[in-house]
């Protein structure tokens, strides 16, 4: 009889090692539990904690930004992990990967995100490509023998291939791609098949996936430029734009090519780039009392236009639907004539290139419209002061 409550002691104590074997093994398969993430919004190289129960120091995880980025784990305790945020991050989803189970465990938005703005201006005196300082106005050279011929009209930045793109007109319309880590020039002529009826050009644009627009006059369509080699993709008809053009924009939300057009009855025109649909919004005459003379239209990367007044002397901001202007600062004296300008992300800024016998550009801050003026050094003047077509690297 003592035998056998030996043995049946023996049976359960072996049971119970047994259970406390499989629930230890299930609790180290089991996925976390009770996930938050802070913070929400973080920076490259911020630390990122992953609050939750049931994390395994012995054990591998792996998780993931958006772009299939991988951070390093930097702590882990059985509440949290913490990772390192991986250069390059975006803003989107982030996942949790253990024991071959991923989840999407939530999100996180990038702010202050390192922006290049680089500014970029042909120095016709020079026949090279200028990097301008906007601290100082110092310029730092790119390429040699950079011949621009005939009158230009507009220039743009091309992501991809790191370009500075400009478009020719003349006789026979071209645009010079200018490769802004050597200088390397390629010469795009469009094909005379396409110039039939004229070869009248204005106001290159370029949109979110580095497609180029520009307005043919002798056509009165858009037509969207093959950078390879040439050809014109036709986008509307009979889009008549009349009077002086004041600058273009692609309107990323709208997919729109937008013109302002400068006349005694000033307007933007808006053109649907998916159909050639075309929209007239005229200027009120009530912000028209001191004049009609605006110049170089930009837009912000929240798709607001501003416009330099010169009737006004400040910068107005243009709503798209009414064409209602809404001033920021007040004597912004321009002087000179100007070689266009961009809106630059990091400091909020309207920049303008001023061109003149001391050329120099002029920041104006979007916010309050206090003003930057910013002279080109003499001694990068030498062989003379004759610049166009300011671009700006946003990247």
């Amino acid at each position: 009889m003592k035998k056998l409550i030996n043995l049946l002691l023996i049976l359960g104590i072996m049971l119970s090692c047994s259970n406390d074997d499989s629930t230890e093994s299930q609790q180290q398969n089991e996925f976390p539990t009770n996930i938050t993430i802070t913070p929400h919004n973080a920076e490259i190289g911020d630390i990122l904690t992953i609050n939750g129960n049931g994390f395994l120091t012995n054990e591998n995880y792996t998780i993931k930004f958006t772009e299939n980025l991988t951070a390093t784990i930097i702590e882990i305790n059985s509440n949290f992990i913490k990772v390192e945020i991986p250069e390059n991050t975006i803003s989107g989803d982030i996942s949790l990967t253990f024991n071959n189970q991923t989840e999407i465990i939530g999100s996180i938005e990038i702010i202050n995100n390192t922006i290049i703005n680089d500014l970029y201006i042909y120095h016709d005196s020079e026949n090279k490509i200028a990097k301008i300082n906007i601290d100082d106005g110092n310029l730092s050279y790119i390429g040699t023998n950079i011949n621009i011929q005939g009158e230009t009209r507009g220039a743009v930045y091309h992501s991809n291939n790191n370009e500075y793109i400009v478009f020719v007109n003349s006789n026979s319309p071209k645009i010079v791609r200018i490769n802004l880590d050597n200088g390397n020039t390629t010469n795009i002529t469009i094909p005379n098949s396409f110039l039939t009826n004229g070869t009248s050009f204005d106001d290159l644009i370029i949109d979110d996936n580095d497609n180029l627009y520009i307005y043919h006059y002798s056509e009165n369509k858009i037509a969207k430029i093959n950078i390879d080699n040439g050809n014109l993709t036709y986008i509307g008809t009979n889009i008549n734009i009349q009077g002086e053009t004041r600058g273009a924009a692609y309107h990323s939300t709208n997919n729109e090519y937008i013109v302002f057009v400068n006349s005694n009855s000033p307007k933007i025109v808006r053109i649907n780039l998916d159909n050639g649909n075309t929209t007239n919004i005229t200027i009120p005459n009530s912000f028209l009392t001191n004049g009609t003379s605006f110049d170089d239209l930009i837009i912000d990367d929240n798709d607001n236009l501003y416009i330099y007044h010169y009737s006004e002397n400040k910068i107005a901001k243009i709503d798209i639907d009414n064409g209602n202007l809404t001033y920021i600062g007040t004597n912004i004296n321009l002087q000179g004539e100007t070689r266009g300008a961009v809106y630059h992300s990091n400091n909020n800024e309207y920049i303008v290139f001023e061109n003149s016998s001391s050329p120099k550009i002029i920041r104006i801050n979007l916010d309050n419209g206090n003003t930057t003026n910013i002279t080109i050094p003499n001694s990068f003047l030498i062989n003379g002061t004759s610049f166009d077509d300011l671009i700006i690297k946003n990247q």
